[in-house]
């Protein structure tokens, strides 16, 4: 599997536990969201359960594990931040900062996107009301219940 089919999967995984305040999602949830079937979603989520990333029980649904929910905050993260940029700084509607934050996402380190956010001014919402994870640092200028 490659980094960016990867990183699409544990984004999506990571924005429907949150949005739905559960561990556990569903295979057909996933289906939906990402617009595969859900035959293709459960061979993608065998590969992830065997790299360690989820926990993943046929026709229950898939959980994140430590190592997958760490990597998922870091996707959605990357993606808010990137959209706050473009949103600020080339003045691109809401809609193509979504499609251009995708394309963005895979090739910035966290590290780059940390100093984004502070030059940004810390900013812990998207340009769509999302919430922006909060970074790793001991003192994250982002607030969120996350940490």
């Amino acid at each position: 599997m490659n980094k960016n089919t990867r990183e699409e999967y544990l984004e999506t995984l990571y924005k429907l536990s949150k949005r739905k305040d559960r561990e556990l999602v569903k295979t057909g949830e996933i289906a939906e969201a990402m617009g595969f079937s859900p035959p293709s979603v459960t061979e993608v989520l065998s590969v992830l359960d065997e790299d360690g990333f989820i926990k993943y029980s046929p026709y229950q649904g898939a959980k994140l594990t430590g190592k997958g929910l760490e990597e998922g905050k870091r996707i959605v993260r990357t993606h808010r931040v990137l959209e706050v940029f473009l949103f600020e700084y080339f003045s691109l509607d809401k809609d193509e900062v979504h499609e251009k934050a995708c394309e963005m996402e895979h090739i910035f380190d966290i590290e780059m996107i940390d100093t984004m956010c502070e030059r940004l001014g810390a900013v812990s919402k998207c340009p769509h009301g999302n919430d922006i994870p909060s970074c790793d640092k001991e003192e994250c200028p982002v607030e969120d219940s996350e940490r």
